[in-house]
């Protein structure tokens, strides 16, 4: 009874994989490239549900040659799954050459398949009598010239280097986000979520292989499966609901709004795009109407320039802004994201540029330092404030102020 319901569990999380992956990878989006890197990931990962299916009801025995495909695929999850949270968390849109080099495994391990693969019917049989038999996978005939042992420790290792290089990405891109950014904490939160999954099954599969190597028999109806398995179904689950769950996963989870870096005439110049409308696939929990729009307006532009000057304090941040004025911070978090020509930090900047740019106009440079009238405006950070000025009047403060003079000086 249990061997039956596992075996129809299996099939049907093949053909949910399989499904799920082609959905992704045909799914309409501005990003097609990051959702074609995670329908192809969907499907490699898939693979070893497939490859249970086949050996579980012994059709593997009819078609002997897919055992060759076993291993590359296996080689062959760790970075194309690194290449995807990378594309994902910087919202990238093409292969660099360099990702070629993390081909190098897997095509390694395809080459070494070859001679098995182009061998014939009466030589493929065997390898596969000893899948379907349920021998020890420490123990399996090699089909290359890698003893099976030194196979396995070799991919350990390679999913081993790739799970720490896609967790040491995952937190340096936490760091750069800033508070405001909502869209970029729903990216990285699905990035974390992913990678945990791929973590959890990897180690289930480890720790079965390991199992196996012990000699500790237990559920070994199930072929390559073990006592783990339903928890690597549970967890695979998991991945392919998320998708689902979250539209803006579906659609590639591009950066909203996002500045595009155009090349004209040898200049790069910024274009900006909306590359993401929310609202055309999924409507958002909160939406403000047309009059709370225009009374939010008016009540952040009447607490900002006023007497308090609030956004002169270097730790301002959205929260303060709501208590400030009054509103609630999901209502401000809606209004930036999708009601106002700018979101919270530029607004914030803007103001202390204004405020910079009146104290100079007064003439405190006279009597203090760029960068000290910077700070009391509220800027903690002289870079940001010498990009954000330079944004605002195309040159830097100091040329600013000389030019300001120069009227002076020729009278």
């Amino acid at each position: 009874m249990l061997a039956q319901f596992t075996l129809t569990l299996l099939f049907f999380i093949s053909c949910w994989g399989i499904s799920m992956g082609l959905i992704v990878l045909f799914c309409k989006t501005v990003n097609p490239f990051l959702n074609r890197l995670l329908g192809f990931t969907i499907m490699v990962m898939t693979w070893p549900y497939v490859q249970t299916t086949l050996i579980a009801t012994g059709t593997i025995l009819k078609i002997p040659c897919l055992y060759g495909a076993f291993a590359f695929f296996y080689f062959l999850t760790p970075p194309l799954t690194f290449i995807y949270l990378r594309a994902l968390l910087y919202d990238e849109t093409r292969f660099y050459r360099t990702d070629l080099l993390h081909m190098i495994p897997p095509f390694i391990q395809l080459v070494l398949s070859l001679p098995y693969l182009f061998e014939g019917f009466a030589y493929q049989y065997p390898f596969a009598q000893e899948l379907v038999a349920g021998k020890n996978v420490t123990q399996l005939t090699p089909i290359t010239v890698v003893p099976q042992k030194i196979a396995l420790v070799l991919l350990f290792i390679e999913t081993a280097i790739y799970i720490y290089y896609s967790l040491k990405l995952i937190a340096t891109r936490k760091k750069q986000l800033a508070p405001d950014q909502a869209h970029q904490f729903i990216i990285h939160q699905w990035a974390k979520s992913f990678m945990y999954y791929c973590i959890a099954i990897v180690g289930f599969i480890f720790l079965n292989t390991f199992r196996q190597y012990l000699g500790i028999e237990f559920f070994d109806f199930i072929p390559f499966g073990g006592p783990l398995f339903y928890l690597r179904c549970i967890l695979f689950s998991m991945i392919l609901i998320g998708i689902f769950k979250n539209p803006e996963v579906l659609f590639g989870l591009p950066n909203f709004n996002k500045n595009i870096m155009e090349e004209r005439e040898g200049q790069k110049i910024i274009k900006h795009q909306a590359a993401f409308n929310p609202e055309k696939y999924y409507s958002p929990i909160s939406t403000l109407t047309k009059s709370q729009v225009d009374q939010y307006a008016t009540i952040l532009s009447n607490y900002m320039e006023g007497p308090e000057k609030p956004f002169t304090k270097h730790n301002f941040n959205i929260k303060d802004l709501s208590n400030g004025s009054g509103i609630p911070q999901h209502h401000l978090a809606y209004f930036f994201r999708y009601h106002f020509t700018e979101g919270f930090v530029d607004y914030r900047n803007r103001h202390r540029f204004n405020e910079v740019l009146n104290k100079i106009h007064q003439g405190e440079f006279k009597k203090k330092t760029l960068e000290g009238i910077a700070s009391e405006s509220g800027f903690a950070s002289r870079i940001t404030f010498f990009n954000v000025f330079k944004k605002h009047t195309g040159m830097s403060a100091s040329d600013y102020i000389e030019k300001m003079k120069q009227p002076q000086s020729n009278s």
